[in-house]
């Protein structure tokens, strides 16, 4: 009963600690995997941590992750296992392993139809399949330690943030060019992921000399700090729902109704 007990009492605190920052914190639901080197993903939106879910498959944690219609984690290193669990924090029993390709990695991010990692020693950035296999190199970033990464609907981009005296957060495109940068005022930047509600980049600041240390950190993708807040300790993987939301059959219903309703009104006025 202890764990449970303890984990609750954590989720509380940070909860709290997140209500006292003045931020408006993420508009959509953000995934984190490994806060504060636990083994859970925790979900937050709005200055609430709303949902903590227990990981399923990683006996040292499941870092890197990609949310595209569902959560999908694998290890840091070889020999690590991830998986595969619902939007709900369900695991499905599907498992997960990161590519020998990549000595390390710390997050993960999908366009839907594959799944991009950042090594974390050599600044090369992989794409792989939705499983994590068949890693292709795209580009190398030029920067070691980079470790936080997202992907950007918008031009087809890949986002990358810096570790050990990287201050830089870059956009790229999948090629490898570099189509814009900026920097900020500490490293050990992680947990990077663009909000699509927003067009807005998140990244967990994980320098324990800086006063922001274990909070979320908002900025314009022109590098401009937007807000700070909540609190989430110290992480490494974020990502938000990359996947393009649909509206509900009955929302679509109503849709056509009000067209055909309009059609109607017009030939009325045409026939006048």
């Amino acid at each position: 009963m202890k764990a449970p007990f303890l984990a609750s009492v954590a989720l509380v605190a940070l909860t709290f600690a997140g209500v006292a920052q003045a931020g408006p914190g993420p508009t959509s639901p953000l995934y984190l995997s490994s806060p504060n080197y636990t083994l859970n993903i925790l979900v937050v939106q709005g200055n609430s941590i709303i949902q903590n879910i227990p990981t399923a498959y990683g006996t040292q944690g499941e870092s890197p992750i990609a949310v595209w219609g569902d959560i999908r984690t694998t290890g840091a290193a070889g020999a690590i296992y991830g998986g595969q669990y619902t939007l709900a924090g369900i695991p499905t029993g599907t498992t997960y392993i990161l590519p020998g390709a990549v000595s390390n990695a710390y997050d993960s991010t999908s366009d839907g139809s594959h799944n991009y990692l950042v090594d974390f020693d050599s600044g090369a950035v992989y794409q792989t399949a939705r499983d994590f296999t068949n890693p292709v190199l795209l580009f190398n970033s030029n920067a070691y330690t980079n470790v936080g990464i997202t992907y950007d609907a918008t031009n087809n981009s890949l986002w990358v943030s810096g570790w050990d005296n990287n201050f830089t957060v870059a956009d790229y495109s999948l090629n490898g060019t570099l189509l814009s940068s900026f920097s900020i005022g500490h490293d050990r930047n992680a947990a990077l992921a663009l909000d699509p509600a927003d067009h807005t980049l998140w990244l967990v600041n994980d320098n324990s000399y800086s006063p922001n240390y274990g909070y979320l950190e908002q900025y314009s993708t022109a590098g401009v700090l937007l807000s700070t807040g909540p609190y989430v300790g110290f992480g490494l993987g974020g990502e938000f729902d990359l996947a393009p939301t649909t509206p509900e059959p009955g929302t679509l219903i109503l849709f056509g109704s009000g067209i055909l309703g309009l059609a109607g009104v017009l030939r009325r006025k045409i026939n006048l």
